[in-house]
Order: structure tokens, then sequence, then C-alpha cells
């Protein structure tokens, strides 16, 4: 009997403790028990304990600034009404600006492109208008997801058909494929960087004025096609190559072009202006093949390779500075050139060879001397190569010119 009286008790106690547990549950807002744990913990089976919440989303906690939310965000869409970017605007996929529309982004702005790897990588297509005006206290940013991004962590900038006023200024383009890549379009840059990228600028069929910009540590600063291309004030440097041009017309003016590993310029079937520009510390300076032009009051200093190289070029060379390099200061293949009122001076080889069998006109330039003998063992011609044409040096300036870039 007294057996049965404690089981009874015993029971009663069980039932109590879990309607106080259930009560203090609700009261504490904590997951309750679940049906299945109470009956294992009444076979003895588990220990009594409440589930567990499901686990948060990592944007649920604070978030860091790359991972703050975005102002606006794009998968894969097209704009096909004027739209006026401002904050953070967070891009996945392809965006395309189409032909009827026109996109204004307001200075401080920032651009994030999601990184992705091969052909479907996040870029911007613009087949209608840009406007992306940042000011020099707030530039505009084009960048990738990452917190220190590389090159080729999306797509970049593609202008395509269209020759509406576009425009980019105080905007910086960085960790692209290809930074700012037009095709039979028109735009402007004013104050614009594009750096860490594949390619910094491509142009084919199209029109650009650049000025007081930079194309910087990328695989090639510039690619320029059957284009038209106005640089001023501005600067290609640090990147693998420098400028890469072909049957284009090309201006230079105010421009430097340094410290470009393979080499600072090359250009075929161009018609060159190049005025008061360095073209310094590259690899090799500039090769030429073919067109036409001037290059007039420009430096060509401590570059590695030959400085300046022409080959079946229309070039006229004037009041130019050919200084320290490491080899030949100019070098030519025909007698297409014509050189005067320039200086060569401590230069590593010649400072003018003639590769070709025509002859050179290269008079009233100041070569390092005042002496004959000293001259000709700066010039490589028919007098050390019967192969090779003459370079008519006389008369020569006593004296550097007093007006030298």
């Amino acid at each position: 009997m007294k057996n049965l009286v404690f089981r009874y008790v015993g029971f009663c106690l069980i039932i109590l403790s879990l309607v106080v547990c259930r009560n203090t549950c609700a009261a504490s807002e904590e997951a309750p028990l679940t049906r299945s744990a109470i009956s294992a913990w009444l076979r003895g089976g588990v220990p009594l304990e409440a589930a567990r919440p499901a686990a948060s989303h990592a944007f649920d906690g604070p978030a860091s600034s790359l991972q703050k939310r975005p102002d606006m965000r794009y998968d894969h869409a097209t704009l096909t009404e004027d739209v006026t970017w401002r904050g953070t605007v967070q891009v996945s996929g392809a965006l395309v600006v189409a032909p009827q529309a026109t996109l204004r982004i307001e200075p401080g702005t920032t651009v994030r492109f999601i990184r992705g790897g091969g052909l479907r990588k996040a870029r911007l297509i613009v087949m209608g208008r840009i406007q992306s005006v940042g000011t020099a206290e707030h530039p505009i940013l084009f960048s990738s997801d990452a917190p220190t991004p590389v090159k080729g962590d999306w797509g970049g900038i593609l202008l395509l058909a269209t020759e509406k006023r576009n425009q980019f200024e105080h905007t910086a383009i960085e960790g692209a494929e290809t930074g700012l890549e037009a095709h039979f379009s028109a735009f402007t840059a004013k104050s614009a960087r594009v750096t860490l990228s594949k390619t910094g600028l491509s142009l084919r069929d199209s029109i650009a004025t650049v000025e007081a910009s930079s194309f910087s540590a990328c695989e090639t600063g510039a690619e320029v096609h059957d284009a038209e291309f106005e640089l001023r004030d501005s600067s290609v440097s640090t990147n693998r190559q420098g400028m890469s041009l072909s049957r284009s017309s090309v201006v230079l003016a105010s421009a430097s072009v340094t410290d470009n590993g393979q080499f600072g310029m090359r250009a075929d079937e161009c018609r060159l202006r190049i005025n008061s520009s360095t073209i310094s510390s590259n690899g090799a300076g500039a090769m030429v093949t073919g067109g036409e032009g001037q290059i007039f009051m420009t430096r060509f200093m401590l570059n590695k390779g030959t400085a300046l190289q022409l080959a079946s070029t229309r070039m006229k060379i004037q009041r130019s500075l050919f200084a320290d390099n490491d080899h030949d200061a100019l070098r030519t293949e025909d007698g297409r050139a014509t050189v005067w009122g320039c200086a060569f001076r401590g230069n590593g080889g010649f400072n003018l060879y003639n590769a070709g069998r025509e002859e050179i006109a290269a008079v009233q330039n100041w070569w390092g001397f005042d002496d004959e003998k000293s001259i000709s063992s700066k010039i490589f011609d028919a007098s050390r190569e019967p192969r090779s044409g003459a370079v008519q040096v006389f008369p020569w300036l006593s004296s550097q010119p007093p007006i030298l870039p």
C-alpha cells in the first residue's frame, strides 16, 4: 500500500514539474521543450534540455563597410529609363543601360561589382548615356566587392555604340578586366583614374578625349585601335606595357609615359602628334612602325632599351631631348625621318643608329660634343657598315639649345 502511495505522489510531482517548466519557458521567451524531448526524458533516454534556436544569418549581425547593405542592388538587369545613383550600389551579373536611358551618378557614390570567374563576370554596359561626375572632395568609385581588389575581379565598363555625351570626371576604376572600354562610342574623361586592371583603357572605332587622368598598375595601360584619342596632362605609368596603338590618330600633349616594364609606347600605322611630353624609365621607350607625325619638345630619358625606334615612318622630330638612355637614343630603318634642333647626351649606345640603306638628314642638332671625331663615335651609319645609309650631321650645334623640354 505504501509503495502505491509513493508512486502516486511521485507521478503528481512529475506532472507539477512539467507544468512549472512549461510556464517558465513561456514567460522567459525561450524555445519550449519539444514533445519528443519530453517523451524521451520520461523514458529516461536523454537529459531534459530546451530546443536550441536556429543559427542567425551573417547579415543579421553588424556589417563591415564592404558588407553594408547597398542602397541599390541589381542582378542581371536592364535600365530602360533614366536613373540616378547615390550612396552604395551593388551589381551582380550584367547591368545594361538601354539606348534610350541615361545613368547619372552623384558625387561620392561607390559602385561595387560582385566577383566572379569565367565568362559571366559582373560588368556595366552602356548603350545609352553615362554621366559619372564626381568632385575632388567626393569622387566616384567603381570597384569589386573584395576588401583588396585585384586585376580581373569584375568585367569593367563597356560603352557600346553610344556617341552621346558620356562623361567620367573625378572617377576611379579599379580591379577590372578592362577598366574603361569603348566600341563605336565617344566619351570624355577628366581627373579619372584607372588602376589594377588587366587593361586600363581600350578603344576601338571610338573617339575619346582624356585630361588630367592616369592609367597605372595594369597589364596594359591603354589599347587604341582604329580610333581618335587625345591624352592631355595625363600619365600612363607602372604598367607591364604602356600604350599599344594601331591605325589611329593619337595626340599626346603634356603626357607622361613612364616606368612601364616592357615598353612605353608601340604604334603601328598611326598619325601621331607628341608635344611637350615625357617618355622615360621604360623597358623600351617608343617603337613606331609606319604612319606619320611629329614629335616636338619631348623628353626621351632613362629608358633601358632604345629610346625611340622608327621604321617606315614619316616623322619630324624637333627640339626634343634624348638623354641618359641605357641603349641607343634614336634608331631608324629608313630615311623617312628628319631630326633637327634636338639634344643628345649621356646615352649608353649610339645617339643615332641608321639601320636602313637610305640617307638620314639630322643637321642642326647638339650631339653632346663640338668636335667631329666625338660626334662620329656616337653615330652608326655607312662609315661603320657599308650596307647602311649615311647620316648627315653637319652643320651641328656647338652647344645645347637653350629651349628644350
